[in-house]
């Protein structure tokens, strides 16, 4: 994702909070992870989740 739609996900993510008072750390951490995938490149996205999908032993 480029940089323009790394600040609209932020400034969604702002207007939704902003309103209330209190923000559950499911939505924050759902938010987290959409701006962590956001910023990781796709073939690093994609190695890690190769290395996710490997039984471990």
């Amino acid at each position: 994702m480029d940089r323009p739609g790394i600040v609209t996900l932020i400034d969604e993510a702002l207007e939704r909070f902003a309103a209330r008072e209190r923000v559950s750390a499911g939505e924050v951490v759902d938010f987290l992870l959409d701006l962590r995938s956001a910023v990781v490149s796709d073939e690093a996205l994609r190695t890690l989740l190769e290395e996710e999908a490997q039984p471990t032993h």
